[in-house]
């Protein structure tokens, strides 16, 4: 019993340490498109700081000229506005062209958003760092190889529930890496 416990510790320790080895990913090079993954709209439908920093940097990103595109991707929300919507209002108040943004009502999840994806196009994948591993994971299974990963800025501090984010994405990892296959 004192080895599958010793044995399952390591694996806890080595899953959680996989997913903060993603934590300073921000490739520079040039993509095609930025894809923002979706997070929470709270009442009033107003972005959630994730949903916020993660589009702001991505159209950081486009400003910047290292993409030409704008990938926002998402789900509805139970305050009556989908999260690709409430992306489109940041997009306005930035005066992003709307000409270089497409918009994935489908994207009801991480897999879902990089299976709806062209493989003949390069990504730059912008979601918080402790996400970054499962997208990695994701787009490799999808065969997507043009691609590149990119935290999100924090613009309002780190999250108070950023522990059990991190927990959360170990288990997902697992699930995408294994069960799933």
């Amino acid at each position: 019993m004192a080895f599958l416990s010793f044995v399952a510790l390591i694996l806890a320790s080595g899953s959680v340490l996989y997913v903060l080895s993603f934590y300073n990913e921000q490739n520079t090079e040039p993509f095609d498109c930025a894809v923002v993954f979706g997070a929470a709209v709270w009442p009033g439908g107003n972005p959630s700081h994730a949903l916020a920093d993660r589009t702001n940097t991505a159209i950081d990103r486009y400003e910047v000229g290292q993409v030409h595109c704008l990938i926002f991707s998402g789900a509805d929300s139970a305050y009556d506005r989908h999260e690709v919507d409430v992306m489109r209002d940041i997009a306005e108040e930035r005066e992003i062209d709307m000409t270089d943004i497409r918009f994935d009502y489908r994207g009801d999840n991480t897999r879902q958003t990089i299976e709806n994806l062209n493989p003949e196009y390069s990504y730059l994948f912008i979601s918080n760092d402790f996400h970054l591993a499962r997208i990695n994971l994701l787009a490799r299974q999808a065969g997507l190889n043009d691609v590149g990963l990119y935290r999100s800025d924090y613009q309002r501090g780190r999250y108070t529930r950023e522990t059990f984010f991190v927990f959360r994405e170990v288990a997902a990892f697992w699930y995408y890496a294994f069960v799933t296959q």
